[in-house]
């Protein structure tokens, strides 16, 4: 008998209905035997860029508390735990020289393991001290935020577009033999009506391409989602795009999936989730042609293993908190953190008691009122 995952009963809650306790119970249960294929680690707190966007804030620099908490030690002992073939994501903030020791490491003890990294550009300032170590990245993705005059706006830097472009066309020197380019097109009021002609402009080294919606961590960036009137524009925009070239559409806000279901309409949203392709964390719709995978918050768990630049293993969507907001366990709301902070990961850490814990966690909080969210959205879908 083939046992259910967490997004099978994910789908039956939702879409089917079947919200009963033991139901739901079942759902977060199964979450347990799904660890994450994925570990992402925050190497750095600090920013040379302040995007509109992003769902980090500004910090200072947390280079010194990395190094005096083991950020190497951590890393290490986790992703030498993990499954066959492990990812790991350099995911911020900026590159420092500092992280080729652990980057390297992970290397040796995992030659399995697929390494990447989120960048603006900037890691170019630091070519030199790359290439002296020899390391290569399976793939780096660059994002491109719209032409020249909405990326600067989106990143408030005059140069971002430059720096974004420069990396991307020099990407190939610190890539592996079979490493590749990626770029994240995050949608916002800014960029929403140029989708096509940035498409357009995009470097020939690009491979993939890919459009989120906002992250829904952070309430202070709410004010540049694409609202529900202008989606329909948005979706056709992508639906040509997508003629001329793939485009993998990636959707983290349960609102957002309204919005794509109004924009399309029920029925065909409907059928496109009946056949949907449900992985770990995630369900991949084929809508127009288009790959519109949505990761469900209440799910998260299983998508990645989040060490931070001090060391510890956190819940997902922490990163929207700053590392004092974290370790003090009061946000700037006043909202209580303590448990998105799952424990200090060290040489004798383990990862299995570790995941279970963010589990526990997750299920009893953050986790449950997502799902209340994601049910109501569906609702609404279901009565368009």
């Amino acid at each position: 008998m083939i046992k259910s995952s967490a997004m099978d009963y994910w789908f039956s809650v939702v879409h089917l209905g079947n919200t009963s306790p033991e139901f739901i119970h079942s759902m977060f249960a199964s979450l347990h035997d799904e660890r994450p294929p994925i570990l992402s680690v925050v190497g750095e707190r600090a920013c040379n860029l302040q995007c509109h966007h992003c769902i980090f804030q500004a910090e200072r620099s947390s280079n010194e508390m990395s190094l005096s908490n083991s950020l190497i030690t951590a890393v290490k002992t986790i992703v030498i735990q993990m499954g066959a073939n492990p990812i790991v994501v350099h995911e911020g903030r900026i590159f420092r020289p500092e992280h080729l020791e652990w980057l390297t490491a992970i290397r040796e003890v995992r030659p399995d393991a697929r390494i990447g990294m989120i960048d603006s550009g900037a890691y170019l300032n630091h070519a030199k001290q790359i290439e002296q170590s020899g390391f290569k990245f399976d793939w780096l993705d660059i994002s491109l935020d719209g032409d020249r005059a909405r990326h600067n706006l989106q990143r408030d830097d005059y140069d971002a577009f430059n720096v974004a472009i420069e990396g991307i066309t020099n990407a190939k020197r610190f890539l592996t033999p079979r490493g590749y380019v990626t770029s994240l097109f995050t949608l916002t009021r800014f960029n929403q009506r140029i989708i096509a002609e940035t498409e357009a402009s995009l470097p020939k080294e690009i491979t993939e391409w890919h459009i989120t919606t906002l992250s829904p961590a952070r309430p202070e960036i709410n004010w540049l989602s694409v609202e529900t009137r202008d989606f329909p524009r948005v979706w056709s925009q992508i639906v040509s795009v997508n003629k001329i070239r793939p485009v993998f559409v990636r959707v983290y806000v349960a609102e957002d999936i309204l919005k794509l279901a109004r924009a399309v309409g029920k029925e065909k949203f409907l059928s496109a989730l009946q056949v949907g392709e449900v992985s770990n964390c995630s369900i991949t719709l084929n809508l127009d042609g288009v790959s519109v995978t949505y990761y469900p918050q209440s799910v998260a768990t299983s998508e990645t293993f989040v060490i931070d630049a001090d060391a510890h293993y956190r819940a997902p969507y922490s990163v929207a908190y700053t590392l004092e907001e974290l370790r003090s366990g009061v946000s700037r709301f006043g909202e209580d953190l303590r448990d998105y902070t799952i424990g200090k990961v060290d040489q004798n850490s383990q990862f299995a008691i570790l995941y279970d814990r963010d589990v526990e966690l997750w299920a009893n909080g953050f986790g449950r009122k997502a799902l209340n969210k994601e049910i109501s959205v569906f609702r609404q879908i279901s009565k368009l």
